[in-house]
């Protein structure tokens, strides 16, 4: 939907921001690919599938602002899913060593943790991506810390 968003935005000139709306596609077509490739039936494996669809995307959204938008300054957008799919590919990684390799069968409290947090870091990238608003003050962190690293 964020994608189609601002791909309308983009169309009717509201608002001509390309590094949002290739970060929306990139996302959107992730997602869709995602949903398209891994079994009807969820099994424990498909957690290492998630989650080497979160580091590609990852990988793609970094390598696409590195040659695309090397000079123009970070959105919003660009940090929130960059973070967020950092984040939903731990998780991932944590569900699968925890289910598949170490072969938990019952619910904990990293299941719960892991169902809460995907969920809301998803939902946080959406409304970065729609907003594209700094509404949680990531980006002013990252400046902060990126500032600290440069100033040492």
């Amino acid at each position: 939907m964020a994608s189609l968003l601002h791909v309308s935005f983009y169309i009717l000139a509201v608002n001509k921001n390309v590094q949002a709306l290739a970060c929306a596609s990139i996302l959107a077509a992730s997602y869709s690919l995602s949903d398209l490739t891994t079994s009807v039936n969820f099994e424990s494996i498909d957690f290492a599938i998630y989650f080497v669809y979160d580091i590609v995307t990852l990988a793609i959204v970094i390598m696409s602002r590195h040659f695309f938008y090397k000079y123009d300054p970070r959105q919003p957008c660009y940090i929130y899913c960059s973070l967020g799919l950092t984040i939903n590919a731990m998780l991932f990684l944590a569900m699968f060593i925890d289910s598949h390799l170490l072969g938990t069968d019952e619910p904990w409290a990293l299941w719960y943790f892991y169902s809460s947090m995907v969920n809301i870091v998803d939902l946080v990238m959406v409304g970065a991506l729609i907003l594209n608003r700094d509404f949680l003050g990531l980006q002013l962190i990252s400046r902060r810390v990126f500032n600290i690293k440069t100033s040492s």
